[in-house]
């Protein structure tokens, strides 16, 4: 009888959890440089979507995704800042590899943004096609 009523119990708090963990389990969505390019055609421009460059000022400067904004992954504050935005937008998040995305898509997820597209081939891939 004992052993029925922690079952009960545990099986109680596991459930009474479970929403907690769904809220917590935002991730990024992997996209193909012609999926971007596709979200940047319909969205792009519009207040709702933010096209989210993580390279070095000095490669934003040499090239980037139209209408994207620069927040440098290995900047000091990148966290700080990157904790600001607001969490009502999209995010379509890249680099020039998708190797510094991948680690600014995982932060954004920590964060619990809850809607984050990560072009995973980067500019090489963007610039290739």
């Amino acid at each position: 009888m004992r052993r029925l009523v922690v079952l009960g119990i545990v099986g109680l708090l596991c459930a009474a959890s479970a929403p907690f963990s769904l809220a917590a389990a935002a991730r990024a969505t992997d996209v193909s440089v012609e999926q971007a390019r596709k979200l940047i055609q319909e969205r792009g421009g519009k207040a709702g979507f933010v096209v989210l460059d993580v390279r070095t000022p000095a490669e934003f400067a040499g090239g980037h995704l139209p209408g994207a904004v620069n927040l440098d992954i290995q900047a000091r504050d990148f966290l700080t800042r990157l904790g600001g935005l607001d969490r009502g937008k999209s995010y379509l998040v890249y680099c020039r590899s998708g190797n510094r995305s991948t680690k600014a898509a995982q932060a954004m997820e920590r964060m619990e943004f809850p809607r984050v597209y990560h072009m995973r081939e980067g500019m090489i891939g963007w610039e290739k096609k």
